[in-house]
């Protein structure tokens, strides 16, 4: 009664190494006895395909839940982050625009101050040219009043030159120096307003790249939940998948020995009876093969839970007085060096 690996339960076709001559006798009952316990799990409400199916449907369901959950997540994240960045770019905005108006306002300021010191100044030198003229008009005939000629007369009048020549480098020195303070006035405008520019800058980054970062972990957070949502569903939906699996294995080895105790006929000898119960051990070992390789499992796993159900029905066979404690050690050590 050996199992041989990777053939699906059978070996040469069959399922079991030593069969009897009697099992060819017995055929055509092992077949009805054998679609007898088919029939029976059938008809306990549980379907293997029907599990698979809808095993499959839940796990699917739950993966697209989790990628709608994502993409929301996406969507949400990237709506944010537009209107992130159009608040941020209408604030840069606002701010140059700010600047811009303030230097204007600071140029606009030095201009007007540039233009009434260079008017004043203007205003200087020609009083001072109108003084001279005036005075050099009156001054002949005031120093031939006063009697002053010759080398005294020469010394009044370069006197009047060198006053007006004066009164200009006066004018002139007090023009540069209120230029002078009226661009140092303009400068340190431009520097505070500069200053003022880039720490408000610093703060419009500093406030978007934190609510960047905010965003970045809702999303992250976001994946995460739907990542554990869909985790936990799939580890329901798997658990309750291997508890309905492990149900029809045991309806399916319960319906198969109802049907060999109503189909095993008393009159049988104990030799035939071997070989039928030899047929129900190979069918509830390979129904428990093929059930552990359709549910994913790897061929060392299916061997493992044919070979569990197999030493299970013998057990409860030798229990229900099926066949004799000889019987099931031999098929027991079977299943034993059938282990992989």
């Amino acid at each position: 009664m050996a199992l041989v690996e990777g053939t699906g339960g059978a070996v040469n076709g069959t399922g079991w190494k030593n069969q009897t001559k009697n099992q060819n006798k017995n055929k055509t009952q092992t077949q009805t006895t054998t679609a007898s316990a088919s029939t029976a799990a059938t008809g306990t409400g549980i379907d293997l395909s029907l599990l698979q199916s809808i095993y499959a449907q839940q796990q699917a369901a739950a993966a697209e839940a989790e990628r709608q959950r994502r993409e929301a997540a996406q969507r949400a994240y990237d709506r944010s982050m537009a209107a992130l960045n159009a608040a941020y770019s209408g604030q840069i905005e606002a701010l140059k625009n700010n600047y811009n108006s303030t230097l204007g306002q600071l140029q606009s300021d030095y201009d007007q101050g540039a233009a009434g010191v260079d008017r004043n100044a203007d205003s200087a030198l020609q009083q001072a040219y109108i003084n001279q003229m005036m005075t050099l008009k009156n001054l002949p005939q005031q120093l031939s009043a006063q009697g002053i000629s010759g080398g005294a007369a020469e010394t009044t009048l370069a006197g009047v030159y060198n006053n007006y020549g004066n009164s200009r480098n006066e004018i002139n020195t007090a023009r540069g120096q209120n230029l002078a303070e009226l661009m140092t006035q303009l400068n340190a405008g431009k520097s505070q307003a500069q200053q003022a520019y880039n720490s408000q800058l610093s703060d419009a980054q500093a406030t978007r790249l934190a609510y960047e970062m905010q965003l970045e972990q809702n999303l992250s957070n976001a994946v995460a939940d739907a990542a554990a949502v869909n985790y936990d569903r799939q580890f329901d939906i798997s658990s309750e998948y291997l508890t309905q699996v492990a149900k029809l294995q045991s309806e399916m080895a319960s319906a198969a020995r109802k049907a060999s105790q109503s189909t095993i006929s008393a009159s049988n000898t104990q030799q035939t009876k071997s070989a039928q119960q030899s047929d129900l051990l190979e069918q509830v070992w390979r129904s428990a093969w093929n059930n552990a390789k359709n549910a994913g499992g790897s061929q060392a796993d299916a061997v493992q839970a044919a070979n569990a159900a197999a030493a299970q029905y013998i057990v409860e066979g030798v229990g229900s007085k099926l066949f004799t404690k000889s019987e099931a050690n031999g098929w027991l050590k079977e299943i034993l060096q059938n282990l992989t």
